[in-house]
């Protein structure tokens, strides 16, 4: 079996994925001709999302999903489908994270998480080999009271929804706004798991902030290694705090923000021993796959098959799920790994 057949036959666990990032072109092609029955399709429109020179940039594409999600029925097949497609390349976990939206005279942020747990409830029935859950975002662009807005909203559908709404995303551009850390906290006072994009840019001091207050897993942590304008300070911080980082390799290299594979954050958090797991942040936007993730961290870093299985199997600890959903996973992982032994043997 070569590497990329390995990679797409492991069973692996997605934590950082967000919806609207995560439409394929068939999806978002799909969502165009609901919304414009009579019109033949304009690729242009849809996909013109080739080519990115900053950080900035990527940001901007998400406006193309949201123009396309602007109802509940688009939302949930949105949803649907993306699920469906992270099956397909064999993930049996997959935490999405989306911004609750309203649309005026068209979708509540109510109905657009509603629509939400419907896909999920669905796809239960007709993917059960992927257990799926929501992380609600706040999107720091919005500002303080829509971020309250939605912390609020993610704390009443968690106690409705414990089973599918395990936590909150802190997100959005890194270079407007704040890490709104007291609301975060109030999240977390009420039971839900606090991811938190961190250090995308060089930042210090909110680096810092956001370090102290010890969220459940960072995002990317990318400017933080001397190598990467960050500094010894910051790096010691990170790899004394023992939390988990969710590690986005396509992403980061398409928006510029590592210079390369070879010198993404991974080497450096990798080769510390600290805590990470593979992820695609978006695959649609990035056109790239979580298998393909860990087909290129396997070639870029030099990673055996048994150290891409070992990843997979570190990821099912800092998953926001049960222990009995834990002990699930980590056997499909096991018994993936005994088979392919066998087979070598």
């Amino acid at each position: 079996m070569n590497l990329e057949a390995f990679c797409q036959s492991l069973p692996k666990l997605e934590l950082h994925a967000h919806l609207n990032g995560s439409m394929s072109t068939n999806t978002l092609e799909k969502l165009y001709k609901m919304q414009n029955p009579n019109l033949e399709e304009d690729k242009n429109v849809v996909m013109n999302i080739d080519n990115f020179s900053s950080l900035s940039e990527c940001f901007k594409v998400f406006d193309i999903a949201h123009s396309l999600t602007v109802t509940p029925k688009a939302v949930f097949c949105s949803t649907y489908e993306t699920i469906k497609e992270f099956k397909e390349e064999n993930v049996i976990y997959l935490e999405l994270r989306s911004t609750p939206r309203a649309i005026n005279g068209q979708m509540t942020k109510r109905e657009y998480v509603e629509s939400i747990i419907e896909a999920f409830r669905k796809c239960e029935v007709d993917f059960p080999s992927i257990l799926v859950k929501l992380l609600i975002s706040v999107n720091r662009k919005q500002g303080y009271e829509i971020a309250k807005e939605n912390v609020e909203l993610a704390i009443e559908y968690f106690k409705k929804y414990p089973r599918y709404i395990v936590g909150l995303d802190l997100s959005g551009d890194p270079m407007t706004g704040d890490p709104f850390l007291e609301l975060l906290e109030k999240a977390r006072t009420a039971g839900l798991k606090v991811s938190a994009h961190c250090a995308e840019i060089s930042n210090e001091t909110e680096t810092v902030d956001i370090l102290e207050f010890k969220p459940d897993r960072l995002g990317h942590c990318t400017c933080i290694h001397p190598d990467l304008q960050g500094s010894v300070r910051l790096f010691d911080m990170l790899l004394n705090s023992k939390i988990p980082v969710e590690l986005c390799l396509t992403s980061n290299v398409q928006c510029k923000t590592v210079p390369s594979y070879a010198f993404h954050q991974f080497k450096y958090l990798y080769e510390a021993g600290h805590p990470v797991c593979l992820c695609t942040d978006d695959k649609g936007v990035f056109r790239t796959s979580l298998s393909r993730e860990y087909e290129i961290a396997g070639t870029t870093f030099a990673l055996s098959r048994k150290d891409l299985v070992n990843l997979c199997m570190s990821s099912v600890q800092y998953a926001f799920a049960t222990s009995e959903e834990k002990n699930i996973l980590s056997s499909k992982i096991e018994i993936f790994d005994r088979n392919v032994r066998d087979v070598i043997n």
